[in-house]
């Protein structure tokens, strides 16, 4: 791993291995059927640190705090709509509690042509879903949400490699082809070009494509009676040390040859400049570690600091 701050080390965070998460009753709001990755007893596991901020953030009694966070990322959220827990959303029961769920991925027929998989397994599994109102609209926001990954070897820079890449060509390809039916595709594509669905093979390129599909094939959505999606947000949040996964490298970029010109360029600056404009007003991105501080004082707000903010190098 390559990147600045000690608070990313092993080493620094091996001082929460007992207490993993501030409050660990915020597990038990996560439906029994979410597979969560092997790795998340790791104390710089990035599904652990999504869940410790997010999960008790998400507490009925943290709401507000749970908007002061977001906002800090010019969501404009209005309200937090807590999640209906037990709704079917298109054949996929979730059973999860509180304004904050995790591993969403949509109805129980992927509508972005994935077979198999669970929530957390083999499937789009986004690391967490809020139901929110903006601008008196009714807006799903999906995150994806790093911490310390960095992504290096050849099967994170290339998704598309190999037999299995090219099932994930066919894959995605027919999602977009659906939307340019509709004059609806999210990205800056010509018709003819350098720029292609095949230069979005970096893992975290790969991971956001995904969940911006995911988001437009589940936009508009009824939830039950009471509740629509009429809008989303689709929200990337990484930490501000983590230096090597925030900005774009020349062997980042090896095979996607139309984004070279992107070397230097912050993930999050790169990202932007793919999607179309309609498209912008519905990414958000930011350092989730800074966000903390906006949050009101209290013992979790010590702890998230001390575990997440510092110290800061000298």
């Amino acid at each position: 791993m390559n990147s600045s701050g000690a608070v990313l080390s092993k080493g620094y965070q091996s001082k929460w291995a007992n207490k993993q998460f501030f409050d660990e009753s915020i597990l038990e709001n996560i439906d029994p059927e979410v597979v969560l990755h092997k790795d998340h007893i790791s104390p710089v596991s990035s599904e652990a640190a999504c869940i410790n901020v997010l999960g008790n953030l998400g507490k009925t009694e943290n709401t507000h705090d749970l908007v002061m966070f977001l906002n800090h990322f010019g969501l404009n959220v209005e309200e937090v709509i807590p999640f209906p827990a037990g709704v079917d959303v298109d054949g996929r029961i979730y059973n999860d509690k509180g304004n904050v769920v995790f591993e969403w991925v949509g109805p129980l027929k992927s509508p972005i042509n994935e077979v198999g998989g669970k929530r957390g397994q083999q499937r789009t599994s986004v690391d967490a879903f809020i139901l929110a109102k903006i601008d008196g609209v009714i807006t799903q926001l999906l995150i994806e949400w790093k911490f310390t990954e960095t992504y290096s070897d050849e099967n994170d820079l290339n998704k598309y490699g190999g037999i299995i890449g090219n099932e994930r060509l066919r894959r995605y390809s027919s999602v977009l082809a659906k939307l340019r039916k509709i004059k609806d595709v999210p990205f800056d594509m010509r018709d003819e070009g350098s720029f292609g669905l095949a230069d979005l093979g970096y893992e975290p390129l790969y991971q956001l494509l995904r969940i911006t599909l995911l988001a437009k094939m589940t936009t508009p959505k009824k939830l039950n009676s009471d509740l629509t999606i009429q809008d989303y947000r689709v929200i990337h949040l990484s930490h501000s040390r983590n230096v090597d996964l925030n900005y774009l490298t020349e062997d980042k970029l090896y095979f996607s040859p139309g984004l070279r010109h992107m070397t230097g360029k912050s993930l999050h600056e790169c990202w932007r400049s793919l999607i179309n404009e309609s498209e912008r007003n519905k990414f958000f991105y930011g350092y989730w570690d800074e966000a903390i501080k906006v949050i009101s004082d209290s013992p979790l707000k010590k702890y998230l600091l001390e575990r997440y903010c510092g110290p800061f190098d000298s």
